[in-house]
């Protein structure tokens, strides 16, 4: 049936389910790491950096997501959507870096307008197959991953990365505008994390899939 597509090829095991948990909780551990070293002059932290992984994280889960889309059956279309949306978010990560650093003059704007139309056309095209995948999107724990990222990006970071949350907590004394700055970097580098994982796992998953009769 059609519905089995999300389903595991293998019965669910609480010690696979508790490395998984482990390893992804070891790597939201890591990730972060950059952020507790010491912020001597010899070793600064610099923000592009950070960025740079956020564009590398987010790159790596386009590429996963399109390589999967071969093995998708009627899932296809969703992948290439995914992998889409996924380049766009890429394109306006490493914004910054190609304008400011390497100086060139890079239309972002329209890059990730051809992206998004591209995507737009291919749901279109795709109806039937994106109402499905969108039905059974909930079945896996990768979805979870994501949404999470999400939520920290448009939810939790407008908080966290405000001057103004920062403002109450520290006092006018004690507040610096780096804080906040340094807060959403990393934060957002947390998201784009676990969209690497989510889009990992939902990728594997696809690729299992089972065709209907």
């Amino acid at each position: 049936m059609a519905s089995e597509n999300f389903k595991p090829q293998r019965n669910a095991s609480w010690s696979r389910t508790l490395v998984r948990t482990a390893l992804v909780s070891a790597g939201c551990i890591a990730i972060l790491l950059p952020a507790w070293l010491p912020n001597r002059p010899s070793a600064p932290l610099e923000s592009g950096t950070v960025e740079l992984l956020q564009a590398f994280l987010l790159a790596a889960a386009a590429a996963v997501i399109l390589g999967a889309s071969s093995h998708a059956g009627q899932n296809r279309p969703a992948c290439r959507v995914m992998a889409l949306g996924l380049f766009a978010a890429f394109v306006g990560e490493i914004e910054d870096f190609v304008s400011d650093i390497l100086g060139w003059n890079f239309p972002e704007t329209w890059v990730i307008g051809v992206l998004i139309f591209i995507a737009l056309i291919t749901i279109l095209r795709h109806r039937r197959a994106m109402a499905h995948f969108v039905a059974t999107l909930g079945n896996h724990a990768g979805t979870g991953l994501i949404a999470a990222a999400l939520l920290i990006i448009y939810v939790f970071n407008r908080v966290i990365g405000g001057p103004t949350f920062w403002k109450a907590c520290l006092g006018p004394a004690a507040f610096s505008p780096e804080i906040p700055k340094l807060c959403k970097s990393y934060l957002e580098l947390l998201a784009c994390y676990l969209i690497f994982i989510g889009t990992l796992g939902l990728s594997i998953t696809l690729a299992r899939r089972k065709d209907p009769p």
